[in-house]
This record gives C-alpha cells, structure tokens and sequence, in this order.
C-alpha cells in the first residue's frame, strides 16, 4: 500500500460487482430502543433489480426488527478487509411457508439458483423451518478500497 494512501470510492458498477462476488454479510436491524442489531448473513445480490435477498426463519430476531422498523443495511467486506460495500434500504418480507408445496414455498422454490434434487422433500424442509426470504430494495449504494501494492 502506497504510504498514506486514502481510501478509493467504488463507483456503482464496482459496488455492484464487488456484492455479487460475495455471499456473506452484516445485516443491520433497528431495535426498538434504536440501536442496531447485527446478523451475520448469507445473501445473494441482483444487480439487475438492485436488491438484496436473504434466506431465514420467521423466528428471528431481524424478521421481528423488520417488521417493526423495515429500514435496513447490508455490510460486505472482503476477506483482507481493505475493500467494503454497504446497502442501506427498506426491507420486505416474503410471506412465511407454513405448509409444503404453498405458495410461499413454491416462490421460495422457483428463487433457488440451484434447484433442489427432491423439491417435494424441499419444500417440507423449507415449511417446518418457516422459511422466509427478505428482501432489501436499494436505497443507497456505498463503499470503498485501499489499493495494496
């Protein structure tokens, strides 16, 4: 790294290149007394729609902040640090799956990038866990990176 050398602003292409080369992030809630919640995520970008999609259960904590406050942020870093996007927006909340094979099981199914092998055994997994996805719709779009020579 060049002596002293400030931080770079990623542009948007970057930002959005730099998210969809990683699956794991920060997501910031909002508690009720007004201080963030942190949850190490696992999420995929769409760069297309610019949002975020992430995969829980309804008895987290995040879908509880969330549906209290859906004001939301998505901290990404690279493994060495030097590099980092954030995605500040509002959250949505698909509809829980509650039986297999309902409709908020069969759209949690058809988001699968990879389809699974026995989607009848899938979608049984995905109700008795609850499963839901959020959704953070891109409001801002930040970050930065310290050039290492």
């Amino acid at each position: 790294m060049a002596k002293n050398a400030p931080p770079r602003r990623l542009d948007d292409a970057a930002l959005s290149d730099f998210l969809a080369g990683h699956t794991f992030g920060a997501l910031a809630t909002v508690k009720r007394d007004g201080r963030p919640h942190l949850s190490t995520v696992v999420y995929t970008w769409d760069p297309e729609t610019r949002e975020v999609r992430i995969s829980t259960t309804e008895d987290r904590l995040k879908v509880k902040q969330l549906r209290n406050n859906p004001t939301a942020s998505l901290y990404v870093s690279s493994a060495d640090h030097w590099s980092f996007a954030v995605v500040e927006g509002k959250a949505e909340l698909s509809e829980v799956t509650r039986t297999p094979g309902d409709t908020a099981g069969l759209e949690y199914l058809a988001a699968q990038r990879q389809k699974p092998d026995d989607e009848a055994e899938f979608l049984e997994t995905i109700a008795a866990e609850r499963r839901l996805y959020i959704t953070l719709k891109t409001d801002k779009l930040y970050g930065t990176a310290l050039d290492i020579a």
